[in-house]
């Protein structure tokens, strides 16, 4: 059963991720007037993968130059998970062979880069992250946490 779902669309980089971090607050708000939410630390989770693979596709997926990056995002929440839909028309993601696994625990992070460990930080905050290319020649994200 749906419990709440938001939307939104957005068509440069700076108005996408104002436009996210706007929506996700709403969401959120919304959601508690009408339904007990998970944990803020468990929100916070969410919210922090959202944001790395909404950054990742308008910062990545489309050429350096490009003013126009489209992104449409739907947030849905129901009584066991929450599921975000991301979707660009960028380049199709290619896995690279130089992404970073996780971090040794021995490791210094303030050594490491600064850049490169969204989309781990994403699976590890997530129970799931799917990304598939479609034909007609768009991106899909979709990110999964339960209750």
């Amino acid at each position: 059963m749906l419990l709440i779902e938001a939307y939104v669309a957005t068509q440069t980089q700076n108005e996408g991720l104002d436009a996210i971090h706007d929506m996700i607050e709403r969401f959120w708000s919304n959601a508690a007037s009408m339904y007990q939410l998970p944990s803020e630390t468990w929100r916070h989770l969410f919210t922090t993968a959202l944001a790395e693979v909404a950054a990742n596709g308008l910062r990545h997926a489309y050429p350096p130059d490009a003013i126009e990056r489209p992104l449409w995002v739907r947030l849905r929440l129901f009584p066991d998970r929450v599921e975000a839909l991301l979707i660009d028309w960028g380049s199709p993601y290619e896995p690279s062979s130089s992404t970073p696994d996780a971090p040794d625990d021995n490791v210094n992070i303030a050594t490491l880069p600064e850049s490169g460990y969204g989309l781990f930080i994403a699976r590890s905050a997530l129970d799931s992250l799917r990304y598939r290319r479609i034909r007609s020649g768009y991106n899909c994200w979709k990110l999964v946490k339960k209750k």
